[in-house]
């Protein structure tokens, strides 16, 4: 990269942008989630997004990672090194704006990474959801469910997205925890079982 000319036009700029945003966060984030925060806030247009964050990875200054939600992408040690050097070349009021998302907006972007829910159409009628709880490295918790139409499947998926980390926990209590009335209904059916014997 060149020395102190770096962020003087419209393309590194961008770059300034991005990288900036994704050390105010500082969790990693799948391309789609820089995408949607960078057109709702109209700081650059959708195309030059994926342009840019393209030429961040190629010149070094992102790492793209898979994960098993996807590939997200991180700030590398010369990524930082960089920002460091040239934040201050971003206005302060779009400064403020970053940080002020990101500080709102870093625990649902991190929940988006860790429980994820599809669905699509199933060739011989119904539909297909898969809901996923994951950590950076794997899938903690995968659910595939067939459902009789749209409207059951998109009413699963809103509610694994606004309760997944409940539904979560729920299922780990009931499949793991020691349930006193589940031993006590098991234990009866195991008696009645030798009892026939």
């Amino acid at each position: 990269m060149p020395g102190s000319g770096y962020f003087y036009d419209e393309t590194n700029r961008n770059k300034l942008i991005v990288l900036y945003f994704i050390k105010s966060l500082n969790i990693e984030l799948t391309r789609s989630q820089i995408a949607d925060f960078s057109v709702a806030h109209d700081l650059i247009p959708y195309f030059d997004l994926q342009t840019t964050v393209g030429e961040l990875e190629e010149s070094g200054l992102l790492a793209c990672v898979p994960k098993a939600f996807g590939q997200a992408f991180m700030l590398t040690p010369q990524g930082r090194d960089i920002i460091e050097m040239f934040q201050e070349r971003i206005p302060q009021s779009q400064r403020d704006t970053l940080d002020r998302y990101a500080d709102e907006c870093r625990e649902q972007l991190r929940l988006d990474t860790q429980y994820s829910a599809t669905g699509r159409e199933l060739y011989k009628g119904g539909y297909g959801v898969t809901l996923k709880a994951m950590d950076s490295s794997r899938t903690l918790l995968g659910i595939e469910i067939m459902l009789p139409d749209s409207k059951s499947a998109n009413k699963a998926i809103a509610r694994w997205r606004a309760s997944s980390a409940d539904i979560y926990r729920y299922l780990v209590k009931v499949l793991v925890e020691d349930a006193p009335d589940v031993k006590k209904d098991n234990k009866g059916e195991t008696e009645a079982t030798h009892e026939e014997k």
